[in-house]
């Protein structure tokens, strides 16, 4: 099996895509198990900014936690959307190994 890019290894990813899609109840979940499938399937578009690429880097999930960083805290979008940045944001943030984000 091929490496996965970032600092969690392909199992430990699928293992938390598993617990967040078993609990996908509320918006910061829900943003979390999208992340998650994201990073495991290059055929997915990204949860925030919809790009698409077959092939994933390291860069790419960098760039996409960036997005829903700047998502979670922009007050033109609904709670809602923000808590789903904030889950997309964490989950990211795990995976390579940075610190999540503060509330």
């Amino acid at each position: 099996m091929q490496e996965f890019v970032a600092v969690r290894s392909r199992e430990q990813v699928a293992a938390a895509a598993a617990s967040a899609t078993a609990s996908e109840t509320c918006p910061e979940t829900g943003g979390r198990a999208a992340a998650y499938r994201w990073a495991l399937n290059p055929q997915e578009a990204a949860p925030i900014t919809g790009r698409r690429r077959t092939v994933r880097t390291e860069l790419d999930l960098a760039v996409e936690e960036r997005a829903a960083i700047v998502r979670s805290r922009d007050g033109d979008h609904t709670a809602t959307e923000r808590a789903f940045a904030r889950g997309v944001a964490r989950a990211l943030a795990w995976i390579l190994g940075f610190p999540p984000i503060a509330d």
